[in-house]
């Protein structure tokens, strides 16, 4: 399988990894492009760190770091570098020099808990992610479509597609108005449609993780 020129992944405190498999900028912002289309939410405002390799030797860093802010993206430090001349490369495009990744979290801060996202509607197959905050669905989330949360998630229509709150977090909990769930997960527990006990389906339920299990409860009866 072809290797994706731009990879992001997340880490320890929620930091989001930036990783370029390409030497070209033209290809770098091609593939940059679509991926913002494909998910333009998750790249509001999105601090990355990069993960320096030899490819990015032969990158203007600079450049590169320009190209990244047209799509709000920034980088924050950069991290795996092997040698005196890739450190000095990242010097001297002024970022800070991190230390590797696997040890990135004596370096990292504790994230800070940001205000409540909120969607209006969505499309099938958008993907939306709210790091460090709660995310609310004033619509339906169709079959096809993605949301995730690091805190809880509240949709105020129907869930068709696939939730997960709680990403990387102890807590959270999913509230819905219609559940008819591809997929749902709270702190890693999940479950796909064909196990969610049908007495909960097309009913306003809450999602929470109890032990090893989700736990639901319908919204209204206490």
């Amino acid at each position: 399988m072809a290797q994706d020129i731009v990879e992001l992944r997340t880490g320890q405190f929620s930091s989001v990894f930036l990783t370029i498999n390409s030497s070209n900028l033209t290809v770098i912002k091609r593939a940059i492009t679509k991926k913002v289309k494909n998910s333009p939410h998750f790249f509001q405002n999105l601090a990355v760190i990069l993960q320096f390799n030899a490819l990015l030797e032969k990158v203007n860093l600079n450049q590169l770091q320009q190209i990244l802010a047209e799509f709000n993206i920034q980088i924050i430090g950069v991290t795996d570098w092997k040698n005196y001349l890739q450190k000095e490369l990242i010097l001297t495009a002024g970022l800070p020099v991190l230390a590797n990744s696997e040890n990135i979290s004596e370096i990292l801060p504790e994230p800070r808990y940001l205000p409540t996202k909120v969607i209006e509607n969505m499309e099938k197959g958008q993907i939306i992610y709210a790091k460090n905050s709660d995310l609310i669905i004033h619509g339906n989330v169709p079959v096809g479509a993605e949301v995730a949360a690091e805190g809880n998630i509240h949709i105020y229509g129907k869930l068709y597609g696939r939730a997960m709150a709680g990403v990387n977090a102890k807590g959270g909990s999913i509230y819905v108005q219609h559940l008819a769930a591809e997929f749902i997960s709270v702190n890693s527990r999940f479950l796909y449609q064909a196990d969610i006990p049908t007495e909960y389906l097309q009913r306003a339920v809450r999602i929470s993780a109890n032990k090893d299990k989700l736990q639901f409860s319908v919204l209204g009866e206490y």
